[in-house]
């Protein structure tokens, strides 16, 4: 029995320890692609301000800086890509695994649970026997001859 719970313990807190770094890597995909949106959005704030400085008589130099800046961020926007890619097939793998220690743990919870039950029904059918043995005897403390 104990060893039944010092099992369910260690099932417990690895399911823990597995839902956590799940929690942690979808976090982690989340701000990345937040992170990738802001850079898109940079991007095209440099596109439009290229734009309207053509219109408007900016130099050259400053275009060409702009754009050049502008082509890096998507650069580093489309290498986000694979980086966001692998956060997401490793937070799929590592919520499988979470929900296979959550799996094991409640098959755990109940094989406990299952014991206790077996363990206490053996303990009441002790104490009914007891008290049966305990009725008896007082019964048959009057029985029988008295002076034989």
């Amino acid at each position: 029995m104990n060893a039944l719970k010092v099992l369910l313990r260690l099932a417990k807190i690895r399911e823990d320890q597995a839902m956590a770094q799940a929690r942690r890597i979808g976090t982690q995909a989340n701000e990345t692609m937040k992170f990738q949106q802001q850079v898109i959005e940079y991007a095209k704030e440099y596109e439009r301000q290229i734009l309207t400085g053509g219109q408007t008589g900016i130099k050259v130099a400053f275009i060409q800086d702009a754009d050049a800046f502008r082509e890096k961020l998507l650069a580093s926007s489309s290498a986000m890509d694979k980086q966001i890619a692998d956060l997401r097939i490793t937070s799929k793998i590592t919520l499988e695994e979470a929900m296979r220690a959550k799996m094991k743990s409640q098959g755990l919870a109940k094989l406990v649970a299952k014991a206790e039950l077996v363990e206490q029904q053996k303990r009441d059918k002790a104490e009914e026997n007891q008290f049966e043995d305990i009725l008896a005897a007082r019964t048959r403390i009057h029985s029988g001859t008295k002076d034989a």
